[in-house]
């Protein structure tokens, strides 16, 4: 029988990641708290009155908003159906990854198509949200080190640096990656000054899209904040132990007594303080809430409890998934050992590092959403053709 040809498998995974994603959309809008933030910020720009002055949000997803409140009008449909087909080219993206990672179409289009089905992924593109346009810049911004660590190219790591650049401008997180990228090459690369030259293109990369809003920021606030503040809430709440170290979405009361009456820079300060106050006081206990949060980011999904719990048949669906995914995962991990393939190591690498970073701060499970395509990209090489060797 003859093989189906790459281009018909890339048409027929965009083709049903976006008619799964169109019929969730239309079928179930939802709706989150943040969302009214970004809206209004988005408005603000559309209306000519510049930048917000609320630094809880950083600009790219606004801006995003509005480029399409300007063609579309102010509709929430248009913003979920764009949001539909961006992802749906991160399935591509997926594919091109696992090519790259793996070089054979066949975990190329089973990394393709776990990313098209994944339930997280189709109902992060319903909610006015970062989630969307933040897994396709990071998968974007990963295949293009991948290609650059390939063809030794050093403009490819440039330019995967200004991905990852808006990436931080849409999720602040990312910020610190440049940190993890040089650990690993000074590890595992034996030329370590080159790989210290390949890092400090792709800072470059990085900063050329930051910078110009730090500036910015400078300017305003007459303060240093790259991109936007909350790492200081984001502390406090996940070394806070009342609430176990989670997002206490039933009860503020706590955080809000907590910086009554501060503006939002000081505010943020304060929780900076009360929380490394927490995990000096109790060392033992944030190391254990820590541990806990890698079974909350994990092994539990965006929207469990309330969206789930309503709809227990789903709740099974959707949760199977998840750790069918990771399984999946952790074989795709087993054959790129097995058989020596170095270039698993920048998605792992990143899948790591938003692991880590939200372990130390507050990891909910929306969180790992920008990193499910990265995750399903390496499953997929748990359709290990034989003899494959890399």
């Amino acid at each position: 029988m003859r093989e189906i040809s790459e281009k018909k498998l890339l048409w027929g995974l965009f083709i049903s990641a976006l008619l799964l994603r169109l019929v969730f959309v239309i079928a179930l809008p939802l709706d989150a708290g943040d969302s009214p933030e970004y809206d209004n910020y988005a408005l603000h720009l559309l209306n000519g009155l510049g930048f917000s002055t609320n630094l809880n949000r950083p600009p790219m997803y606004p801006g995003f908003l509005a480029g399409i409140y300007f063609f579309c009008g102010h509709n929430f449909l248009a913003v979920r159906i764009v949001q539909a087909l961006l992802d749906s080219v991160t399935c591509l993206l997926v594919f091109f990854i696992g090519k790259r990672v793996f070089g054979d179409k066949r975990p190329a289009f089973l990394g393709g198509l776990l990313t098209a089905v994944s339930p997280s992924l189709i109902a992060a593109t319903s909610y006015i949200l970062t989630e969307t346009l933040t897994a396709f810049l990071l998968a974007a911004s990963v295949l293009l080190m991948i290609k650059a660590q390939a063809e030794r190219k050093k403009e490819v790591w440039l330019f995967s640096g200004i991905v990852l650049g808006l990436a931080t401008l849409t999720r602040p997180v990312t910020i610190l990656f440049p940190f993890f990228l040089l650990a690993g090459f000074l590890v595992f690369s034996l030329q370590k000054a080159r790989s210290v030259l390949l890092v400090a293109i792709f800072c470059l990369g990085m900063a050329l899209p930051i910078l110009p809003w730090t500036v910015r920021n400078a300017l305003v606030f007459h303060r240093f904040i790259p991109v936007s503040v909350g790492s200081g809430f984001n502390l406090w709440v996940g070394s806070y132990l009342p609430w176990n170290g989670d997002y206490n979405w039933k009860d503020l009361s706590d955080s809000q007594e907590l910086v009554k009456g501060l503006p939002q820079i000081e505010a943020d300060q304060k929780f900076f303080a009360e929380g490394v106050k927490n995990i000096r006081q109790h060392p033992a206990a944030y190391a254990l809430l820590c541990v806990k949060k890698i079974s909350r980011f994990w092994l539990q999904v965006p929207g469990g409890r309330q969206v789930l719990d309503k709809r227990p048949a789903a709740k099974i669906l959707v949760f199977a998934f998840q750790y069918f995914l990771l399984l999946l995962f952790l074989f795709g991990v087993f054959w790129a050992w097995k058989t020596r393939n170095a270039l698993v190591c920048l998605p792992v690498l990143m899948i790591f590092y938003f692991t880590f970073v939200h372990l130390f701060l507050l990891a909910i499970p929306r969180y790992h959403v920008p990193v499910l395509p990265l995750v399903a990209a390496i499953a997929g090489g748990s359709w290990k053709r034989p003899g494959l060797n890399k």
